[in-house]
Order: structure tokens, then sequence, then C-alpha cells
């Protein structure tokens, strides 16, 4: 009895600090860009800048803005998420593409920690100019080089970049999620 009041006792104080410290449901992988909270999550890359806009957005109020500065790969990461997709069929996003010409988006998905160039996905989507909704099926995800399909149980990021370009873009990304 003793034991049980003790069990009782320490199940309530973990869920409790649970609520108090603002533990995250990292069960899903859903990104709106609301508050400000969610810039800290995003690695600072060089000659890529973002925030957030009451422009384009598809979830909620605002979107990201993402000002691509020439370079190799200007682009932002998302690395702070369950790693777990095997629940999931699609991975969706909302692209506005402001710059009159269209625009060559690269994916890279890593389904391991630093892996090498043809052990990891990479693909290349057209953003024409204006709204894209992009969706990309879960069972499509295999590696550039060695054609191995990514292990759904375990992805570690997702980048959108652009490679090399020569002058400033400009695009807004929101309600980045899968279905």
């Amino acid at each position: 009895m003793l034991f049980t009041k003790i069990t009782r006792v320490f199940v309530s104080l973990i869920l409790t600090l649970t609520l108090l410290t603002g533990c995250q449901d990292r069960s899903r992988f859903s990104f709106d860009f609301e508050t400000e909270d969610i810039l800290d999550t995003l690695p600072w890359k060089c000659k890529t800048f973002f925030s957030l806009s009451k422009k384009h957005a598809t979830s909620g109020q605002k979107s990201l803005k993402i000002e691509l500065y020439p370079s190799p790969y200007p682009g932002i990461t998302l690395n702070k998420f369950n790693p777990n997709w095997s629940n999931f069929n699609v991975l969706k996003f909302d692209v506005y593409n402001e710059e009159q010409i269209p625009l060559r988006l690269a994916i890279r998905i890593d389904d391991k920690k630093d892996p090498s160039y043809s052990d990891r996905y990479r693909h290349a989507i057209i953003l024409n100019t204006g709204m894209n909704n992009i969706s990309i099926p879960l069972n499509t995800l295999h590696t550039s080089g060695t054609d191995r399909n990514i292990n759904h149980s375990s992805i570690q990021s997702v980048t959108f970049f652009l490679v090399q370009p020569k002058e400033k873009r400009i695009i807004y990304i929101d309600n980045i999620r899968l279905e």
C-alpha cells in the first residue's frame, strides 16, 4: 500500500513538472510559425535571414519569411521534432515565391546524423511565382546516391535551401506538416 501511494505521488509529480516546464508535444511534426519562440529552434546559417511575417500565411496569422542571399546553400533546417514519421504518409508545406521567376527549392532529409552526400534524400522542386502547395509522399523518400529507402522512424533533419542563388531571393514558407 505504501508503494502504491509513493508511485501515485511520483507520477503526479512528473505530470506536474511536465506541465509547468511547458514540455511540448513532440508527437507531431508541425510548423506554422505563429510565435517568436519558433525562431529560436531554427539554426542560424550565414547568408540566410528569417523572420515572422503576416504575409502569405496558410495556417494561422503568420508565415516564415526567408531571405536567401548569394552563397553556396542558403536555407533553413528543421531539427527539433519527433524523429519517428512512420505513422504518416505525406510531408506537406506551402511556399510563396515572391520572385517574378521560378525558383528551384532543394529539400534535404536526413535519417542519420551527418550522412554522406549519397546517403541522404535530396530533391528539388520548382516554385512558380505565387503560392505553391507541396506534397511529398513519404514512400518516395530514398537517398539520392545509394537509392536506399529513408528510415521513417529516424528522421534527423529537414532542410530547405537554394543552390548558389546569384542574387537575393525571398520566399515565405508555412504550414509544414505530416499527414
